[in-house]
């Protein structure tokens, strides 16, 4: 299984850096024409679109990643697929026609703001196309396709990047071409993964196998809807209290922590598969034991140089209305990651006792809800970084704490806490020992280092694996 963890999740990493690394080339582009209002209509088109993915088709993809890889029969299977595929496409295609009828109500509930009625109307059409692209994506994910899956990624992220910045540079549409290039984009990704899993589906729909697959999705649904208020309640509540300008500054700093998206990325998409088809076997939990491991030390060294350099990447990548986002992102970086870290929680979902997600995302939405109400009118947007740090770290704590009951991992839990306290006292400490200039630069560097020196001292990265590691590395370039 950790081989073909390695493997698949290199795969699936490939068009996340792709993706995340063209985001970032075009956000010194993006600054120069959007402002942090327009950064604040997108994100509130983006927390809409985030409840229709998780209401609109009853998370029917989530029962068919249940179901699909434990059915051995082939034809079976097919049913299994074709019944969520077209329920998927009939609930999305409804829900396009239903809000482009009701645009300029739904327009001026969204955003928060009147004229925005065009672009809301190209907004839906994406949110239609992205629903149907991602469960056609996933199903590369369940079959193992895990090369098919990186192609597709790619397809897509190309073909917007390049319309988005046609239209938004050669023809002056400005957020209105950003999301016409995320249209298009989402068509070529639809079109290709269609053409190639046209043997996974057909022209059936199997209601026996529908209603088994929204028996385990359907309490996820509630759950989800919990899980977008956790997510977005910070913007919604920016919004409320502030204004679309202060949305666009906290989105930018958010754009930024989501870096962490790239070391988590494939292992999420590959992990979870691997761990349904893999839990009965004795030596999972230990390769669990490992990655976690692993996956910490990288995100712990990505925390850090995040955080401290912050502010110098947002002088290069923005202009100076966005520069105020850098006191942001040592809240939300290591909050983006623990909103991603339930993957590394598997018994839950092998337990098949999915409801109690329902639970840790309300308390979650609480706690959230709560720290944004008193902070945000107290410390603005960084009140509501405090409060999403906080949240995902007691929605992480949930998770994880019954998910060892229910599949026991054998982690190591001082040396990780130790270790996170480490990089905290690092972030904290020595941006105010020298702020600017070269030893600005030097000290960081230096922090880095001790981090890095940290991890391998307090067993995170163990010597062995080191050598291990560059033994077959060595290998590799022999051949």
């Amino acid at each position: 299984m950790f081989r073909a963890f390695l493997k698949d999740s290199a795969i699936y990493a490939i068009p996340a850096f792709v993706s995340q690394g063209l985001s970032i080339f075009l956000v010194p582009l993006y600054t120069r024409i959007l402002r942090p209002a327009d950064y604040g209509a997108l994100d509130m088109l983006l927390v809409f679109g985030g409840l229709v993915n998780l209401t609109v088709a009853l998370e029917v993809s989530q029962g068919l990643a249940r179901f699909y890889p434990d059915e051995p029969d082939s034809a079976r299977k097919r049913a299994y697929a074709s019944s969520a595929l077209w329920f998927s496409v009939g609930c999305y295609g409804l829900f396009v026609l239903a809000a482009l009828a009701n645009s300029a109500v739904l327009s001026t509930w969204v955003t928060g703001q009147n004229g925005l009625e065009p672009v809301f109307r190209v907004g839906v059409i994406h949110i239609g196309l992205s629903g149907i692209f991602c469960l056609l994506q996933n199903q590369f994910r369940w079959e193992l396709r895990s090369r098919r899956y990186a192609e597709t990624s790619l397809l897509l992220t190309f073909v917007t990047a390049g319309s988005a910045l046609w239209f938004t540079y050669g023809l002056g549409w400005g957020l209105a071409g950003l999301l016409w290039g995320m249209v298009l984009g989402g068509v070529a990704g639809t079109v290709y993964g269609g053409w190639w899993l046209r043997h996974s589906f057909a022209l059936e729909f199997d209601r026996h196998r529908l209603w088994e697959m929204l028996r385990f999705s359907m309490p996820l649904v509630l759950s989800g809807i919990v899980v977008w208020a956790n997510i977005y309640i910070d913007r919604m509540m920016i919004n409320h209290y502030l204004s679309l300008n202060e949305v666009g500054l906290y989105g930018i700093g958010y754009r930024l922590s989501s870096v962490v998206g790239l070391l988590i990325a494939g292992i999420q998409m590959a992990l979870m598969p691997l761990v349904y088809a893999h839990h009965r076997e004795p030596d999972t939990p230990l390769q669990l034991e490992r990655i976690f491991r692993f996956f910490l030390a990288g995100a712990l060294l990505m925390f850090l140089g995040l955080s401290l350099f912050a502010r110098d990447i947002l002088v290069i990548m923005t202009t100076p209305n966005f520069y105020s986002s850098a006191a942001l992102v040592i809240y939300l970086v290591p909050a983006a990651m623990l909103a991603q870290m339930y993957i590394f929680a598997p018994g839950i979902g092998i337990a098949r006792k999915t409801h109690l997600f329902f639970w840790f995302n309300l308390a979650g939405v609480i706690v959230n809800g709560t720290l944004n109400w008193v902070l945000i009118p107290m410390l603005g947007i960084s009140g509501a970084a405090i409060a999403t740090l906080a949240s995902s770290a007691c929605v992480f704590a949930l998770c994880m704490v019954i998910s060892q009951r229910l599949y026991p991992v054998p982690h190591g839990w001082g040396r990780l806490v130790m270790a996170t306290i480490l990089a905290l006292a690092l972030a904290i400490l020595i941006p105010g020992m020298a702020p600017a200039g070269a030893m600005h630069w030097f000290l960081n560097i230096v922090g880095i280092v001790v981090m890095a020196c940290g991890l391998i001292m307090m067993g995170l990265i163990r010597q062995d694996e080191l050598k291990r590691a560059f033994q077959e590395l060595r290998a590799r370039l022999a051949l």
